[in-house]
């Protein structure tokens, strides 16, 4: 009996692919690398701003306030005499320099005291860093009314830097300090402050009998140039800056 030989079955390959040359390994490591970057900062990011609004805000606003750049006003005349910046968050703390501050400097004493309050000056739908600049620039003193919440904030860090542009671009001392609540006690800007001019620190009296001494002292400071307060040292230096200029 004779059997039917059929030939043997060879697998064809009907489609050949080649790895190695459909990858790139270089652009896969880059893309790797960028992709892997990305998702780290966008993670710290988050972290960071929800931990940390208010210092985030001051990182942006710090850079757009430097790249703008800080011009001096054009008219020597300002619109205020005491631009006030405070913690705008806080009930208690907005509710008494609009209720309290405002009258003691605005409406009583022999004098009044034009002041700009952003909850009642600042434009709306203009951004944070032009009301601040414009807000530091047109008035005579920026007084800084601290609380330890205030303190940590980055638009009190922002003010206090556009507030010191004034002293290195003009030379003009416009700082005052109240301070509600004992903060910065060591502080480096406070110690400087205090060896400067040390009237230009106000902290708010512990004793109701001691309020209207608190609010005469107040009303002087906010009037008069901080360099005529000035130590003897500093006085000297900034007589003789004047003089070069």
């Amino acid at each position: 009996m004779s059997t039917a030989s059929y030939p043997t079955a060879i697998p064809q390959v009907m489609i050949y692919f080649e790895f190695d040359q459909c990858v790139n390994n270089s652009l896969a490591l880059l893309i790797s690398v960028l992709t892997t970057t990305f998702l780290f900062f966008t993670t710290l990011w988050q972290r960071w701003h929800t931990s940390s609004t208010g210092t985030a805000s001051y990182v942006l606003y710090y850079l757009k306030a430097k790249w703008k750049g800080y011009r001096s006003s054009a008219s020597p005349d300002n619109m205020y005499n005491v631009f006030v910046t405070y913690d705008t968050k806080d009930p208690w703390v907005s509710e008494w320099v609009l209720e309290t501050l405002r009258v003691k400097l605005e409406v009583e004493g022999e004098k009044v005291l034009p002041l700009c309050l952003e909850e009642r000056d600042w434009p709306l739908g203009v951004p944070v860093i032009d009301n601040l600049t414009q807000s530091i620039r047109y008035s005579r003193k920026t007084l800084f009314v601290l609380t330890k919440a205030y303190a940590k904030t980055g638009l009190f860090r922002l003010a206090l830097y556009l507030a010191h542009q004034r002293l290195l671009d003009e030379n003009l001392d416009v700082i005052v300090v109240l301070m509600l609540e004992p903060v910065l006690q060591n502080s480096h800007f406070l110690r400087l402050r205090r060896r400067l001019c040390g009237e230009s620190v106000v902290e708010w009296p512990r004793t109701a009998a001691a309020e209207p001494w608190f609010w005469q002292n107040l009303r002087n400071v906010v009037r008069v140039d901080n360099q005529t307060m000035y130590t003897s040292t500093y006085s000297q230096y900034f007589t003789c800056s004047r003089e070069r200029d």
